[in-house]
């Protein structure tokens, strides 16, 4: 008797929270919160627009990233998508400070290895767009709330998504690293030429990349010790403002060429998420 009542009673539980199931919002599900290193499997995501600047071409199973989940993360709210892009090649953690704002501010965070400065430039992009499309398939994200941020030459990967992937990226954070689509005067820095000895902060755009980029905002962060200060105000001054982009300046008294403060990066939000 008891044995038959309780295969009766797992075939009951099993209707009832099938039915129950059915009944609860369809959502999508990640891998839990905390933070951790993950390849992402399955198939290829590539975005309905595509460019040429960005390589799409990537294998999701063999990419690793880094991700930050809230611990307060619920699938029944919207969450936004923070998606950075680093110098370097790892990425160990959230930078300093970033991770309670984060949380406060209902952000997921992603960052891809092996996407620092030493990689091709249509690869870092092709892996900020790769992470942006399966964090939205996993994770329940407001797609006007999906941002590119980097430091130095990733701020620089940033900014260029804002052109490229204007239908991914609704706003851009490049810190302590920036480029216009035409060259602008030099009033602030020392040159124009990179340390490379290349021409510093210019690429290429065609008429219908910078129509695009204008739904895009951009927020760029220097500091007093930045050396690559310089270029950024004249960038922000000569190119972003003087040709009427949604930009905004953070100018940090006494900051160095880093990745800005927690205090920082809520004012550039703030303006991402539609101030003034």
């Amino acid at each position: 008797m008891t044995a038959r009542f309780s295969a009766t009673w797992r075939i009951v539980s099993t209707i009832i929270a099938s039915a129950l199931w059915c009944c609860l919002p369809v959502v999508v599900r990640g891998q839990g919160s905390g933070d951790f290193v993950t390849t992402f499997g399955g198939e290829r995501l590539t975005p309905k627009n595509r460019n040429a600047n960005v390589l799409y071409d990537l294998n999701p199973g063999e990419e690793k990233f880094f991700v930050h989940v809230p611990a307060s993360y619920s699938p029944h709210a919207e969450y936004g998508l923070i998606v950075f892009t680093d110098a370097a090649e790892e990425v160990e953690r959230v930078p300093g400070g970033w991770a309670t704002l984060l949380d406060q501010r209902k952000l997921l965070f992603i960052a891809a290895e092996n996407a620092g400065n030493d990689q091709d430039i249509n690869r870092r992009l092709g892996l900020a767009v790769l992470g942006a499309l399966e964090m939205m398939k996993r994770y329940r994200i407001d797609p006007n709330r999906v941002y590119a941020a980097g430091f130095s030459g990733g701020a620089r990967m940033s900014g260029l998504l804002g052109f490229f992937q204007p239908d991914i990226f609704r706003g851009t954070i490049l810190n302590c690293g920036a480029d216009f689509y035409e060259r602008v005067a030099t009033v602030y820095a020392r040159s124009w030429v990179s340390t490379t000895g290349q021409p510093y902060g210019q690429f290429d755009a065609s008429t219908d990349e910078i129509a695009r980029a204008r739904r895009v905002r951009f927020v760029l962060i220097t500091g007093t010790y930045d050396f690559r200060r310089g270029n950024i105000l004249d960038i922000f001054n000569g190119g972003f403002a003087r040709q009427h982009f949604a930009a905004k300046l953070i100018d940090v008294p006494g900051m160095d060429h880093s990745v800005c403060d927690a205090a920082t990066l809520a004012a550039a939000l703030d303006f991402l998420e539609g101030g003034t």
